[in-house]
């Protein structure tokens, strides 16, 4: 077999790979991270077009998703939720959040007393407080009419903001959403929090918890109380009705089939193998005991495994922002980050600069279902800095981005385009006017790619994207000139 009919028949094999690998996950669910390719298809993959090449970043991205603990610091966790639900939690975590990653550690009533008693004692004394109109702190049913309607049309901004910031592709809601799989189902987070804590936590993320992978908004003070409301008023944010029924259900049982709360909580007591000491003391001993330092930085209780809880400052700007914003939550660059949204590492190759500073201060709607990107909030400086770094450094030398940079495509070169298009049928995934929604939508895609890219693409969309569903057409150079052309002149209105 000679050279040439071998990278066909290695190409052949790997696009087979993939078509037949989309099936098979097609069927998973659809919240779910994509699966770890095979390492067969990774060895294919490298014989056919070997490593991408990358540009030597100025500083080391930090991975959200390889941080050192799983869980929040434990340091104010009695001022961010209240005590009785945080007795449910230890108790049973998967009972009171579907998607709960603690195990449950068996622990009873009066070890669960111990642990909360320690965990106050290293907590600040008072948690900073914030002005709230006085009606506002009041049950629904205990406000006039005028505060009803006042409260109500905070909740509805609220709920504008929550969909902006796209906060349901990483928290699900009773089981819906999450498709990003880092964050708690909110389904009941109502009954949970503390409002100045959610206030702050909203705010500054990091600063409670700086290896968090929820990014910093930057929201105004009256967006965050907005998004406060809704969290804490809408149904959608408190538990069903039937679940505190089976609550109340449970206790009465377990009161009846094993005496009075009292007589347990004495058993349980004498039952214990915690050493004698001050409540505290024993609450520190049972969070040693039962390794919780393994996922959460907790005061006081020495570790097995030290790692450091101090956080570098970074010193480039865009670092800053990568990490303020959390984008490798998503997105992945050079070979490190999520895999929810598309690859960062080439796309100062892809995309164009002024389109890349738009997209990031007001993000379009360009990609299918969930796949849309939060609105930040950043500002014009702050877009700009992200544009030009990614123009400078995700940079690929394979992609000609010299090819039809200053070509203007002739209005025959165009129809030519875009019969082939058809002829393809591309529009059965790809929207320009009318089509599918599997693929981008292509409507300004004159504005968002860059022309070199577009025909790169075409030639081979497996190259960048080895996983990409859209099949290789093997375009002679021809057609590929004729379809890049009709796509450069899919642009807004001047």
């Amino acid at each position: 077999m000679n050279s040439n009919n071998k990278r066909k028949y290695i190409s052949s094999f790997v696009i087979a790979c993939v078509v037949l690998g989309y099936i098979l996950v097609s069927e998973r669910v659809a919240f779910a991270e994509p699966p770890t390719p095979d390492p067969l298809f990774l060895e294919l993959e490298e014989m056919y077009r070997g490593d991408k090449d990358y540009k030597e970043l100025p500083f080391v991205p930090e991975d959200p998703h390889k941080r050192s603990k799983n869980g929040p610091t434990l340091k104010n966790v009695t001022h961010k939720a209240n005590k009785e639900w945080l007795k449910k939690w230890i108790s049973n975590p998967s009972e009171m959040v579907p998607n709960a990653r603690m195990p449950r550690l068996m622990l009873s009533d009066g070890e669960i007393e111990a642990v909360l008693a320690y965990l106050t004692s290293i907590a600040d004394k008072e948690l900073p407080k914030q002005e709230w109109d006085s009606y506002l702190l009041k049950e629904e049913d205990d406000m006039t009419d005028d505060e009803y309607e006042k409260m109500d049309e905070l909740v509805s901004g609220g709920k504008a903001i929550w969909g902006r910031a796209r906060c349901n592709i990483c928290h699900p809601v009773k089981g819906k959403g999450g498709a990003v799989g880092v964050g708690p189902d909110l389904g009941a987070v109502a009954e949970k929090i503390n409002r100045d804590w959610l206030y702050l936590w909203v705010k500054e993320p990091q600063g409670y918890f700086h290896q968090t992978q929820m990014p910093r908004y930057r929201f105004t003070d009256k967006e965050l109380r907005r998004l406060v409301e809704y969290l804490l008023r809408d149904w959608d944010f408190m538990p069903d009705e039937d679940y505190e029924e089976e609550e109340e259900d449970v206790a009465t049982d377990e009161v009846s089939n094993g005496g009075s709360v009292e007589q347990k909580a004495e058993a349980e007591e004498k039952s214990s193998i915690i050493p004698e000491g001050t409540l505290a003391e024993k609450g520190k001993r049972i969070i040693e005991l039962s390794r919780c330092f393994i996922c959460h930085e907790i005061e006081g209780v020495s570790e097995l495994l030290p790692v450091s809880s101090e956080k570098s400052e970074p010193t480039n700007e865009f670092e800053k922002l990568l990490n303020d914003v959390k984008c490798m939550t998503c997105h992945n660059i050079q070979g490190n980050g999520g895999t929810f949204a598309p690859e960062l590492t080439h796309e100062g190759s892809k995309l164009k600069g002024s389109w890349i500073k738009g997209f990031v201060e007001t993000p379009d709607i360009i990609r299918p279902l969930l796949k849309q990107m939060p609105k930040f909030n950043l500002s014009s400086k702050e877009a700009e800095t992200a544009a030009n770094f990614v123009e400078e450094y995700f940079i690929s030398e394979e992609i000609p981005l010299d090819k039809f940079a200053d070509v203007e495509p002739t209005e025959e070169e165009i129809n030519k385009g875009k019969e082939l298009y058809d002829a393809k049928g591309c529009r059965t995934c790809h929207t320009i006017k009318t089509g599918g929604i599997v693929g981008p939508n292509l409507k300004r895609v004159g504005d968002r790619l860059e022309n070199g890219y577009i025909f790169f693409h075409l030639k081979d969309p497996h190259h960048e994207t080895p996983d990409a569903v859209e099949p290789n057409y093997n375009l002679t150079d021809e057609e590929a000139t004729a379809i890049t052309h009709f796509l450069m002149s899919c642009k807004s209105k001047k």
